[in-house]
């Protein structure tokens, strides 16, 4: 079992948004805090990029690629001396898969994307990236490019099928980005991501994947890495950022939402298909996890998805 391929398929967005800017003249633009990630692509021109809690501004140039994962509100402008616009003004009534033009446009134009996830999921998916990720590989650059571009002509023509051929450039997309966040930046940084380049760590983290509901313990999990019981633990927890058995229940909470929210199964069914001997111990687990009883979890998402389904 792919640790990665795995997360991204129950780590499924439930809503996105892309398009293209072309802007004329001086500019700046607010966007509030969020769930998910934003996706950037400068097709020509220049834009600083101002993400709130980070030190310093990050110039966006002809070529560049960033995401924007960590939720929090940021701006974007020609100048940031300027006073912004809320985006929610500047974008009203805009359709999804749209290409605008603001001010006559010819100074600055960029392709994006918005994938917003369920907030247990987006933690779990995007909390190992930085505030800032800028793409440096070329060919990472150029997918994130295509995908957006060929997500912007899907949701235009909507031909039969669009929908499924969207999601798995969603899927492409993060993929990109997450496989250069490893490859570039794994050296010294902890997470589920960066343990992913250590190979003993993936063995562990491929084995509760393969099996969430076995009953695994430290022991078990050190055999799987060949490693002695504290070795390991001591290493999984350095790497990872948490302890192997958050990591099992953490894992175990989002295949839970996936289960509930797409097959309608019961509460108990899916407590004794992920391991738990009791509904009460999982209904716990999945509070201290997600935030809320299971079915109350999964009715606020049903209710968030069918907001998003009429923004789109």
């Amino acid at each position: 079992m792919d640790p990665l391929s795995e997360i991204i398929r129950l780590s499924r967005p439930r809503s996105y948004q892309v398009g293209a800017t072309d802007v004329g003249g001086d500019i700046a633009i607010r966007f509030p805090a969020h769930s998910g990630a934003y996706f950037y692509s400068v097709a020509f021109g220049e834009c600083w990029v101002q993400v709130d809690g980070e030190p310093e501004p990050v110039l966006l140039m002809p070529g560049d690629c960033v995401v924007l994962p960590s939720g929090r509100p940021f701006t974007l402008a020609s100048d940031l001396k300027l006073d912004p616009i809320d985006a929610a003004l500047m974008f009203k009534g805009r359709e999804n898969g749209s290409i605008a033009s603001f001010n006559g446009g010819g100074k600055c134009m960029m392709f994006a994307a918005h994938f917003e996830f369920d907030v247990g999921f987006s933690h779990f998916l995007v909390s190992v990236l930085d505030a800032v990720v800028q793409i440096q590989d070329p060919s990472a650059r150029s997918s994130l490019r295509r995908a957006i571009e060929e997500m912007i002509v899907e949701l235009q023509q909507a031909r039969p099928g669009f929908e499924s051929v969207v999601e798995h450039l969603v899927q492409i997309t993060l993929i990109k980005v997450l496989r250069f966040h490893l490859s570039e930046m794994a050296s010294g940084r902890v997470g589920w991501l960066f343990a992913l380049a250590d190979p003993k760590m993936t063995s562990a983290i491929a084995a509760m994947h393969a099996a969430p509901a076995r009953r695994w313990t430290v022991a078990a999990l050190a055999d799987v890495a060949v490693m002695s019981r504290t070795a390991f633990a001591t290493r999984f927890t350095a790497t990872v950022g948490t302890s192997p058995m958050n990591y099992l229940t953490e894992l175990r909470m989002l295949m839970a939402v996936k289960k509930l929210a797409e097959t309608g199964a019961r509460v108990s069914a899916v407590a004794f298909s992920l391991g738990y001997e009791s509904e009460s111990a999982f209904s716990a687990a999945f509070k201290r996890v997600m935030g809320e009883p299971p079915r109350q979890y999964i009715d606020s998402q049903v209710l968030k998805r069918r907001v998003a389904s009429l923004r789109q």
